[in-house]
């Protein structure tokens, strides 16, 4: 096995249980306006979202519009006359008050703080991340967190990374290892800047993109008997 220094973890879906933070979050905001959190309306919220990350991550869309246009979209669906933009402000700061972590990412991260650099790469909005971050337990371990909003750049692009190699002291790619749930952001990313990468694939989804992983784990337990 191969040996590492740096290992780049992302944050939602690997580390953070982003389903159940977003949950409580639009449930919120949707309370606050007035509608009914019912399980149609959280599929469609999800549907949509989903669809304009994919859009985002291709490079066919930037954030400021994404962030609008899901909650448009939204109310669209609900023939609502909301505010897309506040609706949405108001949806990130209800979202900045959750970290609610996935089983074993504080067990798994407090082994491997102890022997490697830990760093978090999110794509994630700085509003929302930075007020996560702020009251989540795991921060500690980390050596830096790459905010993509923060960066100007997002992954998978490899200028992403480019910029976290130059932020991080000695770093060696070849030393480096990406850990992420994503293979159109963490996998393919770590592809194109030429970085080891372990795909995070808690329901055994097939890899059908053509994406080439360097490792796969079902659970983030696994990686502490991947590493060396």
């Amino acid at each position: 096995m191969k040996s590492y220094d740096f290992l780049l973890f992302d944050a939602d879906g690997t580390l953070l249980d982003f389903d159940l933070c977003e949950k409580k979050a639009l449930e919120e905001t949707l309370s606050h306006y007035g509608i009914a959190a019912d399980r149609e309306t959280l599929c469609q919220y999800h549907r949509i979202n989903a669809a304009l990350w994919e859009q985002f991550n291709r490079g066919e869309i930037d954030r400021p519009r994404l962030l609008y246009r899901r909650f448009a979209q939204l109310c669209q669906w609900l023939d609502r006359q909301e505010d897309p933009g506040q609706m949405n402000r108001f949806y990130m700061e209800q979202l900045s008050r959750h970290a609610d972590l996935l089983e074993e990412s504080a067990e798994v991260c407090n082994i491997l703080s102890q022997k490697y650099k830990l760093y978090i790469i999110t794509n994630g909005a700085s509003l929302t991340q930075h007020g996560r971050f702020a009251v989540c337990p795991l921060t500690p371990l980390f050596q830096q967190i790459f905010i993509s909003e923060d960066m100007g750049v997002q992954k998978p692009q490899k200028a992403y990374f480019d910029a976290v190699a130059a932020a991080i002291p000695q770093f060696d790619p070849a030393l480096a290892l990406v850990i992420g749930d994503s293979l159109s952001s963490d996998m393919l990313g770590a592809y194109n800047a030429g970085i080891d990468s372990c795909w995070y694939n808690p329901l055994g989804t097939e890899n059908r993109s053509g994406v080439p992983c360097t490792y796969e784990i079902r659970r983030l337990r696994e990686l502490l008997s991947l590493l060396p």
